[in-house]
């Protein structure tokens, strides 16, 4: 059995690493052609193969075998945010909900956003890195930043979905694990750390998004992404 993961979308029974993957494999690594090595595709497949030809720009593998295939689990996760300033911040929470297990991130703007525009390359390679150091099987889709109501009007909500978003109010509301229906696909917000506006929270309610509490205590909105993932995750266990 291998110990080395490789994220490769869509391989076949002779095919290629990424360069980055290549570089990482040859370079890093140091594998050899005949070592075995396991591949991700990112949408519920693992597969074994064997490395042909190693180099640090184009790596290639044969003989490949499909292990395991997941199908989509009965719930998903989407999650939106309003980006900090500190970019290293919105990385961290990007590792850390992959691990977890998440199938979009998205980002918006609001009133009181901090970030007005940011790239999502180095997003999607973080994703990358932790869907293989969690052995994940589902890559998440990491979406462009967009404004708030850009955002809302895209997202069809149907019987099978559910919208939700982070609300501070006194007295509180209830947790999310209170104010989910299990095995839905759910679309969460979470806003910036000055919160939403009263314009912005009055426009969840009246597409009746569902508002809810993460606790007593005021949390920083990359804590708040993570708080909110796990917290569905642990709804379904």
């Amino acid at each position: 059995m291998s110990k080395y993961v490789f994220y490769a979308p869509n391989p076949t029974s002779t095919g290629f690493l990424s360069e980055e993957e290549s570089f990482h494999a040859c370079r890093v690594l140091r594998l050899r052609s005949g070592d075995k090595i396991r591949l991700l595709d990112g949408v519920g497949g693992l597969y074994e193969s064997i490395i042909d030809s190693i180099d640090s720009k184009k790596t290639s593998f044969v003989k490949l075998q499909l292990i395991e295939k997941q199908e989509k689990p009965a719930y998903q996760i989407h999650l939106f945010v309003a980006p900090t300033k500190q970019m290293e911040r919105m990385e961290w929470m990007v590792e850390k909900c992959c691990e977890f297990g998440i199938h979009s991130i998205g980002f918006f703007t609001s009133k009181n956003s901090e970030r007005k525009e940011m790239k999502s390359n180095r997003l999607e390679k973080i994703a990358i890195a932790a869907l293989k150091q969690s052995k994940n099987m589902f890559l998440p889709k990491i979406q462009a930043l967009e404004p708030l109501k850009q955002v809302m009007d895209s997202i069809q909500i149907g019987s099978n979905e559910q919208a939700l978003f982070a609300h501070i109010s006194d007295p509180p509301l209830p947790t999310l694990g209170k104010q989910i229906v299990l095995n839905k696909s759910y679309f969460l917000f979470i806003g910036p750390e000055g919160d939403f506006s009263s314009e912005e929270t009055n426009m969840f309610f009246g597409k009746n998004y569902i508002p809810f509490s993460l606790g007593k205590a005021i949390l920083r909105t990359e804590t708040a992404c993570i708080a909110t993932t796990h917290a569905i995750h642990l709804a379904h266990e």
